[in-house]
């Protein structure tokens, strides 16, 4: 069964009926000009974000995975509005904020934040722990001096640092400790919604479990909404409820963990999901054929015509060159934007 975009919104909508949606985004686009010349005129645009639409449950975790380049980070930056969206509408708890002035913007932040992917950049090397924790805060107008104190000693109990770790700075703690520290800024305001942005890649191995077991423990206990950015399909097995797939600023499937991980039905997702490590054999087993894909992630200025993974595809056909496919949709709300899912066109049902 073919759906337009707009369709494809309603199902993810439906999927989460018993429960309340605090994040709907819907047709969400950011387009980058492309500019040549000593006169800079205009010679294009890159679609970093494309028309995308998903909705996050209250007190869930949405995990969106993909090459670099797929356009992840800039989706999750447009949502928050750190990056201005070209088009399309982000409501967060009722409200869109694509919609709100620049005052009304600060304000609003409160209820949303962002996790950065290095922990290093995002800290200021100048500033001693204990001022920036305590940045939103005083931003917000959160309590005196003491009560601000007492919060931050609070946050830093959370994510599991020793509340003297305020007075140091971010030179003298590890990747793991900076990050945590980048955490506990980021739920210091009881914020409603958080974007991880790949928050455990720039980390040793090692340490990754311990922060995303801080992240699910501060989920469970506040109840916030989670953006999980990631290359690395493996680590959402345990932590997501929902998965999108992004190639080349669009979706190109949306299932609920176990739909994705045990019947990818796009060739790309496939292709990823071969490529994950695995420790025991009945995980190996559990994985597709290994797809090897060609080549690289297409150049984003110049997408392929019809479908962008076409290039790359080992299943492409003519039908594939004409057109982008809409999203099919499978009969759990599992769907994906792939021709082999049209029944004029799909032979092989084993495919």
């Amino acid at each position: 069964m073919s759906l337009t975009d707009s369709t494809s919104e309603e199902i993810t909508q439906e999927v989460h009926e018993k429960s309340d949606q605090m994040v709907q985004v819907e047709g969400l686009k950011k387009h980058f000009p492309t500019y040549k010349g000593l006169l800079r005129k205009r010679a294009g645009e890159v679609r970093a974000v494309d028309g995308v639409s998903l909705t996050i449950g209250e007190g869930q975790t949405f995990g969106l995975v993909g090459e670099s380049g797929s356009g992840k980070t800039t989706m999750g930056r447009t949502m928050l509005r750190l990056t201005e969206p070209t088009a399309g509408s982000v409501k967060i708890d009722g409200q869109d904020v694509v919609d709100l002035s620049e005052g009304e913007l600060k304000q609003f932040r409160q209820n949303m934040q962002i996790v950065h992917q290095d922990p290093t950049s995002s800290l200021n090397p100048r500033h001693r722990v204990k001022t920036i924790i305590e940045a939103p805060l005083k931003i917000h107008n959160y309590g005196n001096a003491k009560e601000r104190i007492n919060r931050i000693e609070e946050l830093l109990d959370m994510v599991d640092l020793p509340r003297e770790y305020m007075y140091r700075y971010p030179g003298q703690l590890s990747g793991g400790q900076k990050q945590r520290v980048g955490i506990a800024r980021a739920v210091a305001l009881n914020p409603k919604f958080v974007v991880l942005d790949e928050p455990t890649s720039a980390l040793d191995v090692s340490v990754q479990a311990r922060i995303v077991d801080i992240l699910q423990r501060i989920q469970k206990e506040y109840g916030i909404t989670y953006l999980f950015i990631t290359h690395d399909l493996s680590l959402l097995r345990n932590v997501a409820d929902r998965i999108g797939v992004m190639y080349l600023g669009r979706l190109v499937e949306v299932g609920d963990v176990q739909s994705v991980f045990s019947r990818p039905e796009h060739p790309y997702s496939r292709a990823l999901l071969s490529a994950i490590s695995t420790v025991n054999k009945a995980d190996e087993q559990a994985k597709p054929e290994q797809q090897k894909l060609d080549g690289e992630i297409p150049d984003p200025r110049e997408k392929p015509s019809g479908c962008a993974f076409r290039s790359r595809c080992p299943h492409a056909f003519d039908a594939c060159s004409d057109e982008e496919p809409s999203m099919y949709e499978m009969d759990d709300g599992h769907v994906a934007r792939c021709y082999l899912h049209d029944d004029r066109y799909r032979e092989d049902p084993d495919w």
